[in-house]
């Protein structure tokens, strides 16, 4: 059987080396990483409060940031906040109700 020749399609986008990006691009990294790691040495009785000011973090970015990251590493977490600042704590799995 002959093979047939692939055809490489032209980029619609420009590609850029990531040593070309602007450093912002994972600007959350660090606090994310630092938050889940405090998260996992808490009991489920205890929340982290996170001073928004002090962070210099938009507070839904931050959440959002913090939610996929422990989504990924199947971290069960929460957050409330307030004005100036957003509480992590473990999230208690949701249970069947029986009838």
């Amino acid at each position: 059987m002959q093979k047939k020749k692939r055809r490489t399609q032209p980029l619609h986008f420009p590609s850029v080396q990531l040593t070309d990006l602007p450093d912002g691009h994972s600007k959350h990294r660090k606090s994310v990483l630092e938050i889940l790691d405090h998260l996992r040495k808490l009991d489920e009785y205890t929340s982290i409060k996170i001073d928004l000011a002090e962070v210099g973090r938009k507070k839904s970015d931050l959440r959002a940031a913090l939610h996929r990251a422990a989504k990924k590493e199947k971290l069960e977490s929460s957050t409330v906040s307030d004005e100036r600042n957003l509480y992590v704590f473990h999230r208690k799995p949701k249970t069947r109700m029986r009838l």
